[in-house]
């Protein structure tokens, strides 16, 4: 078995806000091997993007990562000066930002913008950068990249201005690739190419991919592993197959439960009821517990008193529940008694 390339353990990001302190990253843990896409998945306001900002070192003010580790090939990117992580980040590691008109620079050109990444992080003249951009525009689908050279981000359509994010973040051929929604602005003809596009470059490159999304159409097509974040906190890990197959957590229950299906007996799409609770004002005990159906149902007292570990019910497959990690330990014990 490879080495993980990125280890990520116990990473906390914490806000400071008027109605007091927001843990907006709550103890995420998770390895990434060369070549394998860990998609990142929850509602709106779960931690996701944060969590890609904590791991690049790129988390606005008033944010702060307050502890654990990131380790990119036994380097320990949280005790790097800026000066070091500048280095790594953009080399090493790189990030494609869900809106590429608000993420490239609009008074250059994005011939400049990439030939610039060449310049700084592989030291070519400005010849050499010019011949590798015009290659890598060629690379990632872009029409006449000799010509799309000159041309400024807002004479690009959306999809084609993604693909320039996609060749800026690939240009050093980094061995992590964070993607935060880079398909949700565009439309689903666009949306497959991005995604073809970046499974092809994987397999060029062996890029390690985190992949944050909402969609969990795209979550089946792309991931091999997937994290399911809820209120700053990881609830459910598991890899893809065993995640749609066997799914443990209620809250990755429901999101399954929201998609549409092609089944006949589907009048309405389910929803799940209430909202995601704020950072600053967590409930007791399980943060998802106020809106869980499921616990309703049993004699569950330390749902919405204790507060579940992230536990194992399965090889590779976690929750963090105390009714699935009370199944776990009744299989557990059965399979001792046989």
């Amino acid at each position: 078995m490879s080495e993980p390339i990125l280890q990520v353990r116990d990473l906390s990001t914490l806000f400071t806000t008027r109605n007091g302190n927001a843990l907006a990253v709550d103890k995420v843990s998770f390895d990434l091997k060369a070549g394998e896409t860990l998609c990142v998945v929850g509602e709106s306001g779960c931690g996701k993007s944060i969590t890609a900002l904590s791991i690049a070192g790129l988390v606005p003010y008033p944010g702060k990562v307050v502890g654990g580790e990131v380790m990119l090939g036994g380097i320990d990117l949280r005790r790097m000066t800026p000066a070091e992580t500048s280095k790594i980040r953009g080399n090493r590691l790189s990030m494609i930002f869900q809106d590429p008109s608000s993420a490239l620079n609009p008074v250059h050109t994005v011939g400049k913008q990439i030939a610039e990444v060449y310049r700084l992080h592989k030291g070519m003249t400005e010849a050499e950068a010019k011949a590798a951009a015009i290659k890598l525009l060629a690379a990632v689908g872009i029409p006449d990249p000799e010509r799309r050279m000159k041309a400024y981000p807002h004479e690009m359509s959306g999809g084609m201005a993604q693909r320039i994010m996609i060749a800026m973040a690939l240009a050093c051929q980094p061995e992590v690739l964070i993607a935060d929604e880079p398909t949700t602005a565009l439309d689903v003809t666009i949306q497959a190419q991005i995604l073809e596009l970046m499974r092809e470059l994987q397999k060029d490159f062996g890029t390690a991919i985190i992949l944050i999304t909402h969609d969990l159409g795209v979550v089946a097509e792309m991931a091999d592993h997937v994290a399911v974040m809820y209120a700053g906190q990881v609830v459910e890990y598991a890899d893809v197959r065993t995640l749609f197959r066997s799914p443990q957590h209620p809250y990755t229950k429901a999101l399954l439960r929201s998609i549409p299906s092609m089944d006949a007996g589907q009048e309405m799409l389910e929803v799940i009821e209430g909202r995601v609770p704020q950072l600053t004002h967590l409930p007791q005990g399980c943060r998802f517990a106020p809106r869980c159906t499921a616990r309703r149902e049993v004699d569950e007292s330390r749902c919405t008193s204790l507060v579940p570990d992230l536990l194992p019910v399965a090889p590779d497959h976690h929750s963090r529940c105390w009714l699935t990690a009370s199944s776990a330990t009744e299989m557990h014990k059965q399979a001792e008694l046989l």
